[in-house]
């Protein structure tokens, strides 16, 4: 199962930009494709999307979703998690292909500090989401394979993230997950910060970063996308 995972920092559909950053993804030929900050047109028309709700703090503007899913097949068990304690508007997921995919946006480090609702400290949201995030992952069937996959705004391994950050981070993935997009994968040796983890019964194989531009100079996002493959391991959960 080939995957994209790309934040195109709500690029508009149509739009020049919006037209470089769907070709491209359309060019990966993916069977599943994780957006954040996105709009659901620039995916392909055919196949199956689902969302995070709408409302994520800030001001509304239509179409716009922290996180978007996109399958050639159909989703099963969808949801938004509503009685965890996530921060709003910033997951979703589902089962297709026989794996659940969990669509993340962890927020940025000043998430509502100066902008939004303006009621946060830098990185509270931040650990409010891995909190529930990790309550999540143990909530979850254990007998289907898992992949966590989106923004994770924080480089692995450390880079300038506090201790604290890293840490809670590295507590969540430690709950049986494998982070497959940590180190200099990146153009000159950068880091990324969309990522994807699976439990042990996947792997993920042949990855290829995507720019933040194209070769002609023309911007596509502020962040570097990801595109690879997902299979089953030859090792069975007890």
């Amino acid at each position: 199962m080939r995957f994209v995972v790309w934040n195109t920092g709500w690029a508009v559909p149509g739009s020049k930009r919006g037209l470089l950053l769907s070709k491209q993804i359309q060019q990966q030929q993916p069977d599943v494709i994780c957006l954040t900050e996105a709009k659901a047109g620039l995916l392909p028309q055919q196949g199956h999307v689902i969302g995070s709700a709408p409302d994520y703090g800030y001001p509304l503007k239509p179409g716009r979703r922290k996180v978007i899913l996109w399958s050639k097949l159909p989703w099963s068990e969808i949801s938004i998690h509503e009685h965890l304690d996530f921060p709003s508007g910033r997951i979703v997921s589902g089962i297709t292909h026989g794996i659940r995919l969990v669509g993340v946006c962890i927020p940025w480090s000043a998430a509502h500090v100066n902008g939004g609702r303006r009621d946060r400290k830098n990185w509270e949201d931040h650990l409010l989401y891995l909190d529930a995030l990790k309550q999540l992952v143990k909530e979850l069937d254990h007998n289907l394979p898992l992949a966590i996959i989106g923004d994770y705004n924080q480089r692995l391994p450390r880079s300038k993230q506090p201790k604290y950050a890293y840490e809670k981070l590295n507590d969540v993935l430690s709950s049986g997950l494998t982070i497959h997009t940590a180190g200099n994968l990146g153009p000159e040796g950068v880091q990324l910060i969309d990522h994807i983890a699976t439990s042990e019964d996947l792997q993920v194989h042949d990855l290829t970063v995507l720019d933040r531009e194209t070769t002609e100079g023309d911007r596509l996002s502020d962040h570097f996308g990801i595109a690879g493959f997902i299979k089953p391991s030859k090792l069975k959960r007890e």
